[in-house]
Formats: structure tokens, C-alpha cells, sequence
């Protein structure tokens, strides 16, 4: 089993934008790109649960669990989270 974010899908579902996340969290656009992308190591609990009011969600609903299979061929807006390197360090 793997992990992956599946925010720029639930965004895009919602027709929100990277921008609207930007104003609604005061982070940098790259910032917001990074997390929509899964490649960032941790993010505040304040950050998410202001998405998850934003897009109407759970966290449980942008972070995910997926299996090997799925992280092969990943859904277009989902991102595998790679913990990998983590590991390393």
C-alpha cells in the first residue's frame, strides 16, 4: 500500500483554484503547488482543516491509501507520496 494526495482532483472538482488557496492560507503559490503535488514532508493542521472547509472535505479525502497498483497509474490531480526518501534521512 502506498499513500497519495489527491487535492488537485478534489479541486479541481470544485472548480477551485491554486489561488483561492493561496488568499485562504497565505502560502506562496509554489507552496500550494508543492502540497497539491505531494512534495512536501509535512503541512499544519490549520493549513489542512482550512482546505478541507474550503473544498467542503475530510482530510481523509485529500490524503489516501492506495495500492501498488494504483500508484503505477495514478488518476489524474492524484500524486503518490513518496516516503522513501524519508527513510534515507
Amino acid at each position: 500500500m502506498k499513500y497519495a494526495i489527491q487535492l488537485g482532483k478534489l479541486m479541481k472538482e470544485r472548480g477551485v483554484r491554486g489561488t483561492d488557496l493561496v488568499e485562504l492560507t497565505g502560502h506562496t503559490p509554489a507552496n500550494i503547488s508543492r502540497l497539491r503535488q505531494g512534495k512536501i514532508r509535512s503541512v499544519r493542521f490549520s493549513t489542512l482543516f482550512a482546505i478541507c472547509d474550503r473544498l467542503d472535505c475530510a482530510p481523509g479525502d485529500i490524503l489516501i491509501r492506495i495500492t501498488d497498483e494504483e500508484a503505477e497509474h495514478p488518476e489524474k490531480g492524484v500524486f503518490v507520496i513518496n516516503l522513501e526518501d524519508e527513510a534515507d534521512n
